[in-house]
């Protein structure tokens, strides 16, 4: 048993990075357990880091690209690759990606940094939380990201709002997603497979590896296993995969950030251990963010969409009310794809991939078959996925240009399942963030949000950890 760890952050993305963040910067002593390994990328050279694992590109991609397939049907979790770096969940009511490694989804996102789709997003979700006290959290995020949209000196090739900005059947005159990226090139592979140039800004070199000396303490390679209340402290059980042991870790404060499924297959463990008791609230509101993908054939021959910034904008439908938001991406990462034919590269280089994204319902909920969630969410139930799919439709009727859209109910945006409330029935954490009836325990990633924001969630998150961060400063450090 170790000694006595202040404050015990477990999982790197956008919950867990802010949180650790803020605190050390305040002068708290935070350690931070992370399941994945840091990526060896250029954003990180200037770093004495030992044992970084490559991104899945090039020769890598075949024994990095997953580390964990879990099957709802089966029950069954296997871990393929330890330093693998996507987590597929596949289910019929949605199947889930997620990433990881140290830094979270800011490897594997489309560095879209944005407020919800809605103003009053936060209002009435919990007593003490409003829109406006919100706001500064949003504030600090996308300064640190250095947010922005790109600009004509930045030469970004094939921007939506460029390159169709005639087109007749898409609008490119909406507001374009600022992006956390440094523009000025290079311009290719920085999308799912991450990007070792470093151009995209990703937590692990923004907000983590500065902070090593300064009271941070990162412990990669490591995954918590379940939490249990130990006198007036925590303690956590944790598999120590570099060196193969199991651990236990105890610590004053606890916060949750894994990621959501992996939070809510902690919390779940951890309940059926006899660790945390009853959670009532565990598993509704669970939320795809209303995540549809595609493929679409957006060029003629000869064009080529693979260069770019990890987004390259967003449209809507001309002359159509209430058109979804649709976002694209070229295939950037292709050519990190080892093997690959050249003639199948250049004929998918006129294509795009398309995400519509939107508020739904957040009614889905998460059944449990051991620790391997079950997620029930129904798109019929859901009117925003219905009008994506509408709109997509649409898209290739009136562009003549095919649309090839991927199976329905993929998600890489899981959200909710342990969501903020005053009601202990139907929500898990209260307005600080803390679970209920579990003083120093917290949860800070996107398991807490409590509806879809309709917009990629990163920011959100972001601001979640940051309301979260200040109440444990408001505890003491």
């Amino acid at each position: 048993m170790n000694t006595l760890i202040d404050t015990l952050v477990i999982g790197s993305g956008f919950g867990g990075s802010v949180v650790a963040a803020r605190l050390v910067e305040a002068g708290a002593k935070v350690t931070l357990l992370e399941r994945g390994p840091w990526r060896d990328t250029a954003a990180l050279a200037a770093y004495a880091l030992p044992d970084k694992a490559p991104l899945p590109q090039g020769r890598h991609l075949p024994t990095h690209l997953l580390r964990q397939l879990s099957v709802a049907a089966t029950g069954q979790t296997s871990t393929l690759q330890r330093d693998g770096f996507f987590d597929i969940h596949v289910d019929g009511g949605m199947t889930c990606v997620a990433s990881s490694g140290v830094g979270g989804g800011s490897h594997v996102y489309l560095a879209m940094n944005m407020r919800p789709e809605q103003a009053d997003y936060w209002e009435g979700r919990a007593a003490g939380i409003t829109a406006a006290a919100m706001e500064p959290h949003y504030d600090w995020m996308l300064q640190r990201m250095g947010s922005r949209t790109a600009q004509a000196q930045d030469r970004a090739p094939n921007l939506i709002a460029e390159r169709f900005a005639d087109d007749a059947a898409i609008d490119t005159s909406v507001p374009q997603p600022a992006l956390g990226f440094r523009f000025g090139g290079p311009y290719g592979n920085n999308a799912f497979l991450g990007d070792t140039a470093g151009r995209k800004v990703t937590l692990d070199a923004l907000l983590l590896a500065p902070l090593l000396d300064r009271g941070l303490t990162v412990l990669d390679r490591h995954e918590a296993v379940s939490v249990s209340r130990e006198g007036k402290h925590w303690r956590v059980e944790v598999r120590d995969e570099r060196h193969d042991r199991q651990r236990f870790l105890r610590a004053r404060r606890v916060v949750l950030a894994a990621g959501t499924l992996n939070t809510l297959r902690l919390l779940r463990r951890s309940e059926r251990k006899g660790g945390l008791g009853s959670l009532p609230g565990l598993g509704q509101g669970f939320s795809g963010n209303g995540d549809v993908f595609a493929l679409w054939r957006a060029g003629e021959q000869g064009e080529d969409f693979r260069a770019g910034p990890p987004c390259l904008g967003r449209f809507t439908l001309k002359d159509e009310p209430g058109s979804p938001m649709l976002y694209a991406l070229g295939l950037n990462g292709i050519d990190a794809i080892p093997g690959l034919p050249e003639a199948l590269r250049r004929r998918v280089a006129d294509w795009l991939v398309l995400v519509g994204m939107g508020r739904d319902e957040a009614n889905g909920r998460i059944g449990w078959k051991g620790d391997t969630p079950r997620i029930g969410y129904q798109e019929h139930n859901n009117p925003v996925m219905g009008r994506i799919h509408s709109a997509l439709g649409k898209l290739a009727r009136r562009s003549g240009r095919r649309v090839l859209a991927v199976p329905p109910s993929v998600t890489v945006h899981p959200l909710g399942g342990a969501r903020v409330g005053d009601d202990p029935q139907t929500s898990v954490i209260n307005h600080r963030g803390e679970v209920h009836g579990h003083p120093g325990l917290y949860i800070s990633d996107g398991s807490a949000l409590p509806a879809a924001p309709g917009t990629p969630p990163s920011m959100t998150i972001a601001a979640w950890a940051g309301h979260v961060s200040q109440h444990l400063l408001a505890t003491g450090i």
